[in-house]
């Protein structure tokens, strides 16, 4: 929207993490080194730990990018909600190794042999767990068994364990003390100064093609640190609003007044226009009321002579407004309102709202909101809860038919409109023409399909998670470690059947083109987010929440 107006090649501030836009802050350097020493040294365990949106998955993206083939194998399992087995299986795959069995000594014996045979080569194998705050204490009890597998004279694996601060409290857990011992080097990711805020913003717009089309003041980048504490992810929304709200008023520098105004917006409180006009309204109210009441009090009282004629006269109005009245509210007048759209407009939208996003919470397994006192606008407020849980808000727009075809979760913007704007429902499951929502509507969670699709304004928004961590925007040609992951997902919908080797070429993009026809999507080469929200469906080593069962080796 606003790209072409600033003269942007791209959007500089998206939250998506792109490797060219990477800005390593002094901490981020220091984590990049201490992980990196833990790994030559073979410590076996290391720890990195940082707040949400403080760039740690940046961190680990520069450092398997800096992990050659010749020297090491590297493997990465993002957000690992799974069992003992299920991760073990995770791990086999993403090495290559056999990950059939269902039993863990089996999986253990495979990726022992691997271990062994690439030790014997001279590489360094390393495994990177993220967001390791949310494994259960017995899944990491198998990891430390997986950190068992050494040789005399060292250890076959070095474990990254990467997540939130809650990660430092799960293992200080007495029956993970063995775990947390093993532990030799950690770090903890804090966030940018000031100046490492204006570097970093600098930094993104340059790589984005700033030309000088636009430009932050010195109180707004003031106004941007004082709000974000130099946090990355935070830096980027902010930024983001700020461009938008510029553009819509003409403007190509970026001012304290703006960055306020992207506060209030992120944040849903309300601005100085709409106070003001607030108070023009309550103040022409009550100078009617008062003119109403001068009226009543100085006009005159009737005679009892001309009561009867009156009163007659306003029979007649009366009758003459009901017949105009009856007039106006004719079918072809007014529009009918379907059932569905009239149980949604009789509830409360705000608790609609959170109702339909725990709904999309607990699919993902992330935490519900339980106390929330502001206003659940969508997207706004949506979208910026969703992020905080690592999920992904992406339109879609179509028809009902084409947003269950991606087999994603997603959020439906019905016709229903109230005082935040359209109402919103959550699609959870297909199946047979019956679609689960939430909140349960008519006091049932399934729904008809066409009665669903009555109420639709052709807007969804897919809700997902970037399991495989793959970039958005892949240039043709293009080789990385996350490639190997979309490939594999290609191949599991039957669209792939070249190497998994990381290459963006010819035949990957050729598998990318048919996979986006046969859903409907625009033939994209840089793939986009619809078609990788769709591709997660396909993720077979993790617990993805979907729509319906896939066709192809689902």
């Amino acid at each position: 929207m606003y790209t072409k107006y600033f003269g942007f090649n791209e959007k500089p501030f998206t939250l998506t993490p792109n490797p060219r836009f990477i800005f390593l802050s002094k901490n981020h350097k220091e984590a990049f080194a201490h992980l990196l020493f833990g790994i030559n040294n073979h410590y076996g365990f290391i720890e990195l730990v940082g707040e949400v949106g403080t760039g740690k998955t940046t961190v680990l993206r520069t450092l398997l990018g800096q992990l050659k083939d010749e020297s090491y194998r590297s493997a990465l399992i993002f957000n690992p909600c799974l069992t003992g087995v299920e991760l073990l299986r995770s791990i086999n795959q993403e090495f290559g190794v056999d990950a059939n069995s269902e039993y863990a000594n089996e999986l253990l014996a495979s990726l022992n042999q691997f271990l062994l045979n690439e030790n014997s080569k001279g590489r360094t194998v390393v495994l990177v767990i993220d967001e390791a705050q949310n494994l259960q204490p017995d899944v990491l009890e198998q990891i430390r068994l997986i950190s068992n597998l050494e040789t005399e004279n060292d250890k076959l694996i070095q474990i990254i364990l990467a997540g939130q601060p809650e990660l430092e409290a799960l293992l200080q857990r007495p029956d993970l003390r063995q775990l947390n011992q093993r532990i030799a080097v950690r770090y903890k990711l804090r966030s940018m100064s000031m100046d490492e805020t204006r570097a970093y913003i600098r930094h993104r717009m340059e790589v984005a093609g700033n030309m000088g089309g636009v430009s932050f003041g010195y109180y707004a980048l003031k106004w941007i640190y004082m709000y974000t504490h130099g946090v990355p992810r935070m830096i980027n929304i902010l930024c983001d609003r700020a461009l938008l709200i510029a553009y819509g008023d003409e403007r190509r520098s970026i001012n304290a007044r703006t960055v306020s105004r992207a506060i209030k917006e992120i944040l849903n409180l309300p601005t100085e226009g709409r106070m003001l006009y607030a108070r023009k309204i309550a103040f022409a109210l009550a100078m009617i009321g008062l003119l109403i009441f001068s009226v009543a009090h100085w006009m005159p009282i009737p005679s009892s002579n001309n009561v009867a004629a009156k009163t007659d006269n306003i029979k007649a109005l009366k009758k003459s407004v009901i017949t105009d009245s009856n007039a106006l509210s004719q079918p072809a007048q007014v529009r009918q309102v379907p059932k569905l759209e009239q149980e949604l407009l009789d509830r409360d939208q705000n608790n609609t709202h959170i109702k339909a996003f725990n709904s999309l919470a607990s699919a993902w397994g992330v935490r519900p909101i339980k106390i929330f006192k502001g206003k659940m606008t969508v997207p706004e407020m949506f979208n910026t809860l969703a992020a905080k849980r690592n999920l992904r808000c992406t339109l879609f727009k179509g028809s009902l038919d084409q947003a269950i075809g991606l087999n994603v979760p997603f959020l439906m913007v019905t016709n229903a409109k109230g005082w935040l704007g359209n109402y919103c429902v959550a699609v959870t499951s297909a199946d047979n023409g019956s679609i689960t929502v939430s909140p349960a509507l008519f006091g049932s969670s399934m729904i008809n399909k066409e009665d669903l699709a009555k109420i639709s304004t052709g807007a969804f928004y897919l809700v997902w998670q970037n399991t495989g961590n793959i970039p958005d925007n892949i240039s043709p040609g293009e080789k990385r470690y996350e490639i190997r992951q979309l490939q594999r997902f290609l191949k599991l919908a039957g669209v792939y059947k070249g190497n998994i080797d990381g290459d963006y070429s010819s035949l990957t993009i050729k598998a990318a083109r048919d996979f986006q026809r046969s859903r409907n999507l625009s033939v994209d080469d840089t793939l986009g987010e619809t078609t990788l929200a769709a591709l997660t469906s396909y993720d077979t080593a993790r617990r993805v929440p979907i729509l319906k069962q896939n066709v192809v080796n689902r």
